[in-house]
């Protein structure tokens, strides 16, 4: 039997997380290969491929020439955040299947020209949000639709990153391109609460704060050039000594930029109360500061008839019986890329291109989190409360909270 022909991709910008994301699309041995990379940096990425994946690999610096030069069965998009939306337009008009890396956007603009962009489109799109694909995730939706908790009523989440300094240290500290950590990091949070829920998110009320991260030190200060990185508890020379981290101090100048610059804007805490159409309510709470086992990513699901619990970092989830005093446990074994969604990920992008099925992480769904996020990001910089539209001309309103309000505070950074 003659083996199958390789699937043909074509990728705009090939960081190291589309990196990644190629490599999980070749664990279920369909024949894949990188046709095309449309990215400036042709003789590093050459460099850096040890497994000679790209040898026969054409490169671009023009996504359009990419897009029209090869015939392809799919494209990728893993750009930095803010051109997101503009390569994924430039993909909808060829109407080929995308994956697409999150925020899709990072301005109520961008979602307006995604809504317009992909009215018309046929061709499936794979939004990178694994969490909704994990095995956790998906255990649970099931336990929630087979009504064990009764109808959900309330939910809280939450995620203490224990890496949390890598948005202050590398390129994510550039708030023009990121847009801030509800957009970064909640996109994926606000995703999976709106997937279990089945419901579509309508007001936000937000607050965030900046009290750890920013300071006084040179926007460009590399801590390999810094007096402090023998003192700093951030430097690499700390992260190995003190924390255990890594076989040796390594000092990386893409990501070891101090996290006490002027000019940083990211938050480093925040937190949200959303509504959705429904009438339940959901909080969200996400620090950046938390370290080693302080890390803890999940959430709480409250029916009449009982509770589910479950968090990532110990693979596991609790379900309290609200009638029996009984609790039931699920452990989960193994440790996959983002918590085992890339592989389902991988799965459906692959589906996309073969077979033209639809994919369980649409554009709909990267718009409604981007929106989202957008309000949330609103609130706090406002001080109101922000209703969601349908994203073609930005947020319904935005009403005074009551008692004053959410907004973002900022302090000097503690040390």
């Amino acid at each position: 039997m003659a083996s199958p022909v390789a699937l043909k991709v074509g990728v705009i910008g090939y960081g190291g997380r589309i990196r990644g994301v190629v490599e999980s699309l070749g664990v279920f041995g369909i024949p894949v290969a990188v046709a095309a990379i449309c990215d400036p940096r042709a003789e590093e990425i050459r460099g850096q491929d040890g497994t000679g994946r790209l040898r026969e690999t054409r490169f671009f610096t023009d996504p359009d020439a990419m897009l029209d030069g090869v015939c392809l069965d799919g494209v990728l998009v893993g750009t930095p955040c803010h051109l997101h939306t503009a390569m994924a337009c430039k993909v909808a008009r060829r109407n080929l299947p995308l994956f697409l890396e999150k925020p899709v956007a990072v301005s109520w603009e961008q979602v307006a020209e995604l809504r317009s962009a992909f009215a018309g489109v046929t061709a499936p799109v794979a939004v990178s949000f694994p969490l909704r694909l994990t095995p956790i995730v998906l255990k649970v939706k099931e336990m929630v639709e087979s009504g064990r908790i009764g109808a959900i009523e309330h939910m809280v989440a939450w995620n203490d990153v224990p890496y949390g300094s890598v948005y202050y240290n590398s390129w994510y500290r550039n708030y023009e391109w990121v847009q801030g950590l509800f957009l970064q990091k909640a996109t994926h949070d606000l995703d999976y609460l709106a997937f279990l829920l089945g419901q579509r998110p309508r007001w936000v009320c937000a607050m965030s704060s900046r009290r750890v991260y920013g300071g006084e030190r040179p926007w460009d200060l590399v801590c390999e050039a810094c007096e402090e990185r023998e003192r700093c508890p951030e430097s690499p020379f700390n992260l190995f000594r003190e924390r255990f981290q890594g076989e040796r101090v390594r000092y990386d100048a893409a990501g070891n930029h101090c996290v006490f610059s002027k000019g940083i804007q990211n938050e480093d805490s925040g937190n949200c109360l959303i509504e959705y159409e429904n009438g339940v309510q959901a909080s969200y709470s996400q620090n950046f500061f938390a370290r080693n086992q302080a890390g803890r990513r999940g959430a709480r699901l409250f029916g009449y008839k009982g509770t589910i619990e479950f968090d990532w970092y110990t693979n596991t989830i609790r379900v309290f019986d609200h009638r029996l005093p009984a609790t039931e446990t699920t452990t989960f074994a193994g440790h996959m890329p983002h918590f085992g969604g890339d592989r389902e990920l991988a799965f459906d992008f692959l589906m996309a291109m073969r077979e033209r099925r639809p994919t369980r992480t649409g554009i709909e769904a990267g718009i409604v989190s981007a929106m989202t996020c957008l309000a949330a990001r609103d609130s706090a910089e406002t001080r109101r409360f922000v209703e969601i539209g349908d994203g073609r001309v930005g947020p319904v309103a935005a009403r005074p909270a009551d008692g004053g309000g959410a907004g973002a505070a900022q302090a000097e950074p503690a040390r």
